[in-house]
């Protein structure tokens, strides 16, 4: 600027714009989330006055209703709100206290760490750092701010025990002084404020029968003096719709351990019982299983008082005392579960319902002998869900497992690893690095695409929700491709790892044939197998190396509604990735037949109006099938189309030059490897042999290629 003939130079200093605030808000349920609860709004109602207070700008929140154990990232508001960090619609993030952001120290300090990486700062109201403008902020300058943080999130957890211990000191005292603090099934809870005759008021509470449930109750406790047991009073109840303390009715709404927890109820006669379960799991860490563990001590260590705050009793003491004793007696009398060394116990699944099985063994008297039989019972049989009870006998089980592993470590040999990998690394080579490619280079379009969509933003050439709605469309579709280049690069890895895997299981194979300790070999086969899954007609051995599974039924998502119409899919992109990549790319491949199946519309499932094929038809066509596949082997080693070489594939399989041309066309667009080629080819055969098509056609190709997996939601 020229002023009095003298050039002077005016330094325009940056604008400072207002810090872009936004609220994290957390409760560990649902039910505390909901508005009369205000834990919510509360939180929220924070954040708007702190930043009406700092003049700081206010851009919105982010609610979870899960946990505090739970990982920041795998929380839907929180993965939402690193989301938004990567494209910077925020500076500063909010939380109404450190236990807002993870119970956990070193869980808390990583999203800090996340955060500060992504140029965004954290502000705990219990630990209120002044910030530091945005565009002076440098992650890890700032070391008294790190150190703080770490000092509120472990203060916060020491405050959590010391909570813990005083609220079991406190529930302590109350049963010693006799008062009943929760009202168990068939007991209602009625609050009454006392005043001190110093005008004080004092909030305290009673008990008394509930008129509907004290009915259950004294039926229960009847019943199972008059010898029922306690699964017959769960159909009893089930079977008369009586709704179940959680309110629920139907199959599954009572179980056995329902019963037997109001069977051992002493508040029924007018008792108050503490310290049968002791332990917090802050001393007393988590199962492996991750459950809380619970210690469980001594009779002669109860406190057992009569209730001050109980109106009448519900069950007479002298029948109390008998079905107590009758309880005590469940595992001692012939019949009921005793221990038992199967090294299977843990690994068996019913293929039917989808549940664990559980090992029982008992004494079982017959022609005048007792002897012990061990026996895979299903679990939800236990439960009124009506699958089958007995799945198969322990010793039966354990012969058959025995036979196949023998039988696959005659099929482990060296020759056979070599030439099956060999195979496997010729043919796909060439096809998964030109797939690579051409995904990367869609990963890098959609990169563009995701910057140009926040230039537009920030330009005000679109709006918010228009923001928001784009950025939905782009993360999916990224989502998608990110997924395909997983499930490729893992066929990649896993032909690398393969041979090695499958050598380890012949290794363990070899080792555990000879071994004779019970001990070692149940350690030994829980190494080699990862489940047995009991179907009507056979059983499945899932290997933990190296080993295909014959069969799969499984949700291509954790909720299992992705691309649902009707309900919406909850799951988060890293969820998703994890749950499928369970499933590897080459164990896909060895599946003959993929089919997306989608939630059954009401009408087809109530009504009756269409008239299916019916099974006796369906079984004739089969074995006219089998047939045509046992004249058409005769003289070979094959009995079925499933059996078939790729060799033998050519010779029992011609096929014309319009199906050749059409598996060319597939084999360019579809990416089939060359398994995925000879099962197409012998799944058309299969469709030819059940019409009683003496050639294969190029209907029968068609539909051969439309049960490979279509697209990438398919499993």
């Amino acid at each position: 600027m020229l002023t009095n003939g003298e050039l002077k130079i005016e330094r325009k200093l940056p604008e400072v714009l207002p810090l872009r605030f936004v609220v994290y808000a957390r409760t560990s349920t649902v039910a505390q989330a909901e508005e009369d609860k205000i834990s919510i709004p509360d939180q929220i109602k924070w954040g708007k006055d702190l930043c009406a207070q700092r003049e700081w700008e206010y851009c919105g929140e982010y609610i979870d209703t899960l946990p505090g154990d739970v990982e920041f990232e795998q929380r839907e508001g929180g993965f939402k709100l690193l989301e938004d960090a990567k494209f910077n619609l925020f500076d500063l993030a909010g939380f109404y206290h450190s236990s807002r952001l993870a119970r956990e120290p070193w869980m808390g300090l990583k999203t800090i760490d996340i955060l500060g990486k992504l140029r965004k700062q954290v502000y705990i109201r219990n630990n209120p750092l002044e910030p530091t403008p945005p565009h002076l902020f440098v992650h890890g300058s700032n070391v008294a701010a790190e150190y703080m943080n770490a000092f509120s999130l472990v203060g916060d957890k020491q405050e959590n025990i010391a909570r813990s211990e005083r609220v079991t000191s406190g529930f302590k005292n109350l049963a010693q002084r006799g008062v009943l603090v929760f009202a168990p099934y068939g007991l209602k809870k009625v609050a009454k404020i006392k005043t001190t005759p110093d005008g004080k008021q004092k909030y305290t509470w009673y008990f008394e029968p509930d008129p509907v449930k004290e009915v259950i109750v004294i039926r229960s406790y009847t019943e199972y003096d008059g010898g029922k047991s306690l699964r017959k009073i769960c159909f009893g109840l089930i079977q008369d719709k009586i709704p179940s303390p959680t309110g629920k009715i139907g199959l599954g709404s009572w179980s056995p351990a329902t019963i037997k927890n109001i069977l051992s109820d002493p508040a029924y006669i007018k008792k108050v019982k503490w310290g049968r379960k002791l332990g917090s799991k802050y001393r007393q860490g988590k199962s492996y299983s991750g459950k809380q563990k619970r210690v469980f001590t001594s009779q002669d260590k109860w406190i057992l008082e009569d209730a001050n705050n109980v109106t009448r009793a519900i069950i007479d003491e002298t029948q109390f005392n008998r079905v107590q004793e009758r309880l005590r007696q469940r595992s001692k009398v012939a019949g009921r579960q005793l221990s038992s060394d199967s090294p299977l116990a843990g690994l068996v699944w019913c293929g039917e319902c989808n549940k664990r099985a559980y090992l029982k063994t008992r004494r079982v008297k017959k022609d005048g002998h007792i002897y012990i039989r061990s026996d895979f019972i299903d679990s939800s049989y236990f439960r009124g869900l009506g699958c089958r009870r007995h799945l198969m006998s322990a010793d039966k089980l354990e012969h058959l497992v025995l036979t196949k592993l023998q039988l696959r470590l005659n099929e482990l040999q060296e020759t056979d690893i070599d030439n099956e990998m060999s195979l496997r690394e010729e043919t796909a080579k060439t096809m998964l690095a030109g797939k690579l490619g051409q995904l990367d280079r869609q990963i890098r379009t959609y990169e563009s695409k995701q910057s140009r969509l926040m230039e537009l933003y920030l330009s005000a050439s679109i709006d918010r929700d228009g923001f928001n709605k784009q950025k939905t469309k782009l993360d999916n579709e990224m989502t998608v491709l990110v997924q395909e280049r997983t499930r490729i690069q893992g066929i990649i890895n896993d032909q690398r790892k393969q041979r090695e895997a499958l050598k380890t299981l012949k290794q363990l194979l070899n080792m555990f044939v000879k071994i004779t300790d019970s001990v070692i070999r149940k350690e030994k086969i829980h190494r080699i197998i990862d489940n047995l899954v009991i179907y009507q007609d056979h059983v499945d051995i899932i290997y933990k190396y190296g080993e295909p599974i014959d069969g799969l039924n499984v949700n291509p998502h954790p909720c299992g509604y992705y691309g649902d119409p009707k309900k919406a899919c909850k799951c988060m992109p890293g969820m998703i990735l994890r749950y499928q990549k369970r499933v590897s790319g080459p164990i896909l491949d060895r599946i003959d037949i993929h089919i997306s199946l989608r939630l059954l519309e009401t009408d087809k499932l109530v009504g009756n109006k269409e008239k299916a094929e019916s099974s006796r038809s369906i079984q004739a066509r089969v074995q006219k099938a089998r047939d045509i596949q046992i004249k058409r082997f005769k003289g070979s080693k094959f009995k079925s189309n499933s059996e078939m070489s790729s060799k033998a594939v050519k010779q029992f399989c011609p096929l014309s030059p319009e199906c050749l041309a059409i598996l060319r066309s597939a084999v360019a667009t579809m990416n089939l490897t060359a398994r995925s080629y000879h099962k197409v080819i012998k799944v058309a055969r299969t469709i030819a042999d059940l019409e009683g098509a003496k050639d294969i056609t190029t209907n029968h190709i068609a539909e051969a290629l439309q049960y490979r997996p279509q697209n990438d939601d398919e499993i």
